[in-house]
């Protein structure tokens, strides 16, 4: 059996010096929420009163903020 002449693909260009710039500047910008967060777990933890529920879900969105962040710095940075 033959095998069908098929052009070979083009070499992928790398990725500009600039872009991968503004996606690790934005990634680092995305991580603070959640780098905010965690500082401030401590207080409301250790204090005898309960966490309230808007602070829970303030700490939720910063974590998944931060998850974007992580995620923009690994794609900046993957070849």
């Amino acid at each position: 059996m033959t095998v069908p002449n098929v052009p070979p693909t083009p070499p992928r260009r790398p990725r500009s010096a600039v872009a991968t710039a503004l996606l690790l500047i934005a990634g680092l910008l995305l991580l603070m929420p959640g780098l905010c967060a965690v500082i401030f777990i401590p207080e409301y933890v250790g204090s005898p009163n309960p966490v309230p529920d808007s602070i829970k879900q303030a700490w939720i969105i910063s974590f998944i903020i931060s998850a974007g962040g992580v995620a923009l710095l690994v794609y900046a940075f993957r070849k």
